[in-house]
């Protein structure tokens, strides 16, 4: 039996949504396949349907986790200025932030593994990693000084990209 293609474009959907927060609880090497399907409602055979690698997953699920996080982000916007400093550590700080790792900050959950992982997956992390830079920059008007202590604590992603 054939589906539509917006099915399968759902089905994998799902898979990356679930992976994206398997990988924040259980880290880059943590989830296999299986039990990515298995969360996922399907049988680890149609994994191979939808991607060609786990790389693959891996990479998409952490664009995912990136995105989920932009949401964060996007609700300071409505804040005054001077206040955002102050939400965005204490959303990051607070137990439900941190009794609920899967979806948590992608940076926060995966920076001690980021080293091990494969240039490709490095590289698509450390754009993702320059773009949220420039987001807190444009958000928290940041200004250069502030904005080149920034980059050195995002700078481990972008270190390894530049040193690949």
């Amino acid at each position: 039996m054939r589906y539509p293609p917006e099915q399968k474009t759902r089905t994998r959907d799902r898979i990356v949504r679930n992976a994206a927060r398997k990988l924040r609880v259980e880290g880059l090497t943590g989830p296999s396949v299986a039990s990515i399907m298995k969360a996922s409602g399907l049988t680890a055979g149609g994994f191979y349907k939808h991607f060609r690698s786990k790389d693959e997953l891996v990479a998409e699920a952490i664009a995912q986790a990136f995105s989920d996080s932009e949401k964060v982000y996007s609700s300071l916007q409505n804040l005054p200025r001077e206040d955002r400093w102050k939400e965005i550590v204490r959303l990051h700080l607070s137990p439900e932030h941190c009794d609920h790792a899967d979806t948590g900050c992608p940076v926060a959950e995966l920076a001690p593994e980021i080293a091990r992982i494969n240039l490709g997956i490095r590289k698509r992390i450390a754009g993702l990693m320059k773009d949220r830079s420039a987001r807190c920059r444009a958000l928290f008007h940041i200004i250069r000084s502030v904005a080149t202590r920034l980059r050195m604590v995002f700078g481990f992603v972008l270190h390894l990209e530049t040193n690949a």
